[in-house]
């Protein structure tokens, strides 16, 4: 794996790892969702369970995260990390290894973001993975209040608890609404949810896997909540994917 730094539109530095195959066989981004990092297990699971069929591997920390990329969380909004999946994807086409289409992949707020991306540029995604995902500003926020998202950054070797700037993130959040726009997922879409997600549960999932058009599934992981840390619960999303790979992507 290549540990770099890129710059996005504004100028931050963004943190990447780059997982590259030896038998490239197609190209994934993986994207963590708000309050999350890359080296997370869940998200470890996700790009491993692409590696192990010879995919080559993005992930990345957003800006204004708690992640090694630049900028403060208390300034998070789901463009600003959007714009940030975006700039990856465009810097990533200038490398060799890149190709098209790919797989988008993302949890929670990053699997609102994948979204976003593919319903913008669907000839571009030829399988996408919203995992937990967020799927409208009017749901986050009938489910979270202003003291209800923060999250730990470690700074200096201490643990800081970062809270958002409730009202910019708040107006922001509202302009994103993916379950009218679900017809233009025509590529196969894999979606998962834990059995006891609060934050974006199955029936929100519904809504969205109901407009989609194309080749779909969903699995609820039993027990499992928002966030998947248990052994048990990732050996069985690991399953899933290889499954979905071999039968949906890779065919």
């Amino acid at each position: 794996m290549e540990s770099l730094f890129i710059k996005n539109r504004k100028g931050q530095n963004i943190s990447v790892d780059l997982s590259r195959s030896a038998n490239q066989k197609a190209l994934a981004f993986v994207m963590p969702g708000l309050g999350n990092i890359k080296e997370e297990i869940h998200i470890q699971t996700f790009v491993e369970s692409f590696l192990t069929k010879d995919f080559t591997v993005v992930t990345f920390d957003v800006t204004n995260g708690v992640g090694q990329s630049d900028g403060d969380y208390s300034q998070a909004t789901f463009t600003g990390y959007y714009n940030d999946l975006v700039d990856v994807i465009t810097w990533a086409k200038s490398q060799d290894w890149y190709q098209e289409p790919f797989v988008l992949l993302g949890h929670s707020m990053g699997g609102g973001c994948i979204l976003r991306y593919a319903a913008d540029q669907p000839k571009k995604v030829f399988g996408l993975a919203p995992i937990s995902t967020v799927i409208g500003g009017h749901q986050t926020l009938a489910k979270f209040g202003r003291d209800d998202l923060p999250a730990t950054k470690i700074e200096k070797g201490k643990k800081i608890i970062k809270k958002i700037d409730w009202e910019p993130f708040e107006k922001d959040i509202l302009q994103y609404d993916i379950v009218p726009e679900a017809h233009k997922f025509v590529m196969p879409v894999l979606m998962m949810v834990g059995e006891n997600d609060r934050g974006t549960p199955l029936e929100d999932q519904i809504k969205l896997y109901e407009g989609l058009p194309g080749d779909k599934e969903i699995h609820v992981i039993k027990n499992a909540p928002h966030t998947f840390v248990e052994a048990k619960h990732l050996a069985e999303i690991k399953e899933i994917f290889h499954n979905w790979i071999d039968t949906k992507i890779l065919k």
